[in-house]
């Protein structure tokens, strides 16, 4: 029999890790080019000396950053109006350093780290000692710590010697000061605590997805045997149908009947995973507020164009998947763009409450949250938001529940345009003026006069493929009604050669007019 690894239980803690990582030899100017392996005379020496000093320079800039962003920051146990105040903070940050809600939260709470509780590593990080990358990484390391071991971590590690060490000792030491403080502090997180199913999208367009499952290695070793077995199971049986030239089961694309050979075990877990009924103890699932839209170009469809798909307004998809789509659907809904602009055409308005086809429609404009920086997909919870305010009691007054006066704003974003932490205004054009926040501006001539925070106009969303092909359009068009020109002319005989007799007739018929 093998010999079972040994098991620990109890005892104390093992020792720390050692409190002073150090380099052989510093790295400076003078020694950058001899710790790459070159030469220092020559154009690559030069090159590493000059990144070395950007390194430092961006490290200080990095710094600079988060000085600037720390002050934004709003803590989660600061009294009721906490998440709405840090909402609006996101949208602040997001609209001026042009990213998403969701990467400025990031920002706001790794500032309020390195400033408040890592202090002795942001000096280090100001004097251009710990590259942007590492102190990032730290970062990540110690949200799971309490605030005393990440002041254990702060003066551990600020006296190293980040300067000088290489990368791989940096994070070899960092791991194990890591594990070392989870250990001794009894705090690691359970990993039946770490469940979670994400979606994650590919890094390029290519039309795939990938649904990230994260769990107890028990549990995930036991779906993945589960799901092999299946598999082998179904594969088994369709390869005795083919033998037996029986009905082929669980071939829901007809591929194993087409091919006259089973699907592959990756294809067939992927086909019993998808097909397969969500159990959810007999609790009743609402049915989705939207369908699932796959907006396809009509030059796509009738394969003169290979202009992509686009799921839900977001995701691009091959033309040829695109039309694999549409030709297994029913029913297909036309969707009417503007030919010029791509604006998408609007329905017709209603009452206070929009109806379905309007919604449907607001979710083209819409297909996430419409609040800028916002990455919340309208999907499902989102509501329909009245940008100019729908007049109850004289809906005539203003506020009209049209296309042109109405957007999608995810509920967090409902809440602080309710509560006037931001107001939209929408232009003539469709572009959406959004005041963020307001402060107070003392050197306003009116004392008291609030300005908001930030602004940022957003225009209205278009469809890009549309402009392109009504031009291709055209210009086949006008190619047609030239072709069709070229031919009636060679009917008349206007390219035919003139006969010899009347020769001296042609050429004072076709000779230039005189000056």
């Amino acid at each position: 029999m093998p010999r079972r690894a040994p098991v620990t239980i109890g005892g104390p803690p093992p020792s720390p890790p050692r409190s002073t990582v150090q380099a052989r030899t510093p790295l400076t100017e003078e020694t950058v080019a001899e710790r790459a392996g070159i030469d220092a005379d020559t154009p690559q020496g030069d090159a590493a000396v000059r990144l070395l000093a950007l390194q430092r320079h961006q490290s200080a800039e990095h710094a600079r950053l988060l000085r600037e962003l720390a002050p934004l920051w709003v803590a989660p146990e600061d009294g009721e109006s906490a998440p709405d105040d840090r909402e609006e903070a996101d949208l602040v940050v997001a609209v001026a350093l042009r990213t998403t809600t969701v990467r400025a939260g990031t920002l706001l709470r790794d500032a309020h780290l390195a400033i408040d509780e890592l202090p002795r590593l942001f000096a280090r990080l100001e004097a251009g000692d710990l590259p942007v990358e590492w102190h990032q990484r730290i970062l990540r390391s110690v949200r799971e710590l309490t605030p005393a071991q990440r002041s254990e971590l702060d003066t551990r590690v600020a006296a190293w010697d980040l300067a000088s060490i290489p990368v791989q000792r940096f994070r070899r030491e960092l791991r194990l000061l890591i594990a070392w403080l989870h250990q001794a502090g009894q705090n690691a997180p359970r990993p039946e605590d770490l469940r979670d199913v994400a979606l994650e999208g590919s890094l390029v367009d290519d039309g795939t997805a990938t649904l990230r499952i994260t769990g107890p290695v028990p549990e995930i070793l036991s779906l993945a045997r589960r799901l092999d077995a299946s598999a082998r199971a179904v594969q088994d049986h369709q390869r005795r149908a083919l033998a037996d030239g029986a009905p082929i089961p669980f071939d829901p694309d007809g591929a194993a009947a087409l091919n006259g050979s089973p699907l592959t075990l990756a294809a067939l877990r992927y086909a019993i995973l998808t097909g397969s009924v969500l159990e959810t103890g007999g609790i009743e699932v609402p049915t989705e507020r939207f369908r699932l839209n796959v907006t396809v170009p009509v030059m796509t469809l009738m394969g003169f164009s290979d202009a992509p798909g686009v799921v839900d307004g977001t995701v691009p998809v091959p033309a040829s998947m695109a039309r694999m789509i549409a030709a297994r659907e029913p029913f297909w809904y036309r969707v009417l763009t503007d030919p010029v602009t791509g604006t998408f055409i609007p329905a017709a308005a209603s009452s206070y409450r929009p109806p379905t086809a309007m919604l449907e429609h607001l979710r083209m404009e819409n297909p996430v949250c419409a609040v800028p920086g916002c990455t919340r997909a309208s999907t499902s919870r989102a509501e329909a938001d009245h940008i100019q305010e729908y007049d109850h009691t004289d809906p005539a007054s203003g506020g009209p529940t049209c296309v042109s006066n109405l957007h999608l704003l995810c509920f967090t974003h409902h809440r602080l345009k309710t509560r006037g932490m931001i107001d939209p205004v929408r232009g003539p054009d469709g572009t959406t003026r959004w005041n963020i926040g307001t402060e107070r501006d003392d050197r306003s001539r009116s004392p008291g006069k609030n300005r908001p925070r930030a602004t940022a106009s957003i225009p209205a969303n278009r469809d890009l493929a549309t402009p392109t092909l009504a031009s291709a359009l055209l210009d086949a068009w006008e190619q047609h009604h030239w072709e069709q020109e070229i031919k009636a002319l060679m009917r008349n005989g206007a390219f035919d050669e003139p006969d010899e007799l009347d020769h001296e007739d042609y050429l004072r018929r076709t000779a230039p007019p005189p000056f």
